[in-house]
């Protein structure tokens, strides 16, 4: 006869495992070996399942009236009952040390996504202090407005476009109308079409020197130099004290490279009318080149 070195259930027969809780027979204390380890008969709490000596009140691990408590359990060494509570103690303590170990991960997580923040709201400050954002906004800024700019079109004239487009269509000779086109169309930077509409002006009144200019000007912006100079020059025949002609010559030679050129006629701007603000343009082009 053997007991289970288990839960000391007593084992009659030949068993590999014990009928009781399952363990291996060979664990089992053969009854022919003497033992001086006195048995106690233990308390089995119904509410958590804990082994309880006789002599315990209340379950030890629950708390729950261990009085009346009919599911005792006996063979069971005392020897074995401090070896399954040191078990038992053993297996709470991994238990704690796991979960310590987990909550210091979980910390470090912690640790490390409140660094990343810290990090990246400085960096944030940084670029902010240091201008960055706003010179960004600047450039984003210019660059719709230089999108704005050339597309050639100003949007507010484009309707009083479209009508004097059909009024001077209907009528070839408003010569009024055609020249007012000419200029719209010009300030919305359509200048092909603001040149038409200059030729077909100029073709009536050709000692006209402001349309003259002007439409020297569209040539000039849309990189046509030796043009703007020719119309320009041709405008100073019909007035030959045209400032504006004068600066614009200038100012389109200085483009063009002819150096020399450019300083003789911001020369004759500034002779002209050294006070008016063509006057005082030359003159700063002329001391700065």
């Amino acid at each position: 006869m053997n007991f289970c070195a288990e839960c000391g259930f007593k084992i009659e027969g030949e068993y590999k495992f014990c009928p009781k809780c399952g363990s291996q027979i060979n664990l089992a204390i053969p009854s022919s070996v003497k033992t001086t380890e006195k048995f106690e008969e233990l308390l089995i709490c119904k509410n958590c399942g804990e082994e309880n000596p006789v002599e315990n009140s209340t379950c030890f691990s629950c708390g729950v009236p261990l009085s009346g408590n009919k599911n005792r359990k006996q063979g069971i060494a005392k020897q074995e009952v401090k070896k399954n509570h040191q078990k038992k103690s053993d297996r709470q303590n991994l238990s704690d040390r796991k979960k310590i170990v987990n909550e210091e991960k979980v910390l470090d997580n912690k640790k490390i996504l409140v660094i990343s923040s810290v990090v990246i709201v400085i960096f944030i400050l940084a670029l902010v202090v240091t201008g960055v954002f706003d010179s960004e906004i600047q450039k984003n800024v210019k660059q719709v407005n230089d999108q704005s700019s050339s597309t050639g079109v100003n949007l507010a004239n484009m309707e009083e476009i479209s009508e004097l487009e059909s009024k001077v269509n209907a009528n070839p000779a408003d010569l009024e109308s055609t020249l007012h086109l000419a200029h719209l169309l010009q300030d919305s930077k359509l200048y092909e079409k603001a040149i038409t509409n200059y030729k077909k002006y100029l073709t009536k009144n050709s000692e006209n020197a402001d349309a003259r200019v002007d439409m020297a000007i569209c040539f000039y912006n849309m990189g046509d130099n030796a043009t703007a100079i020719s119309e320009m020059e041709t405008a100073l025949k019909y007035q030959p004290k045209h400032q504006i002609a004068h600066l614009n010559l200038g100012i389109v030679n200085l483009t063009a490279r002819n150096i020399e050129a450019s300083k003789e006629w911001f020369r004759k701007t500034v002779e002209i009318d050294p006070n008016s603000e063509a006057g005082k343009r030359a003159a700063e082009l002329l001391s700065s080149h």
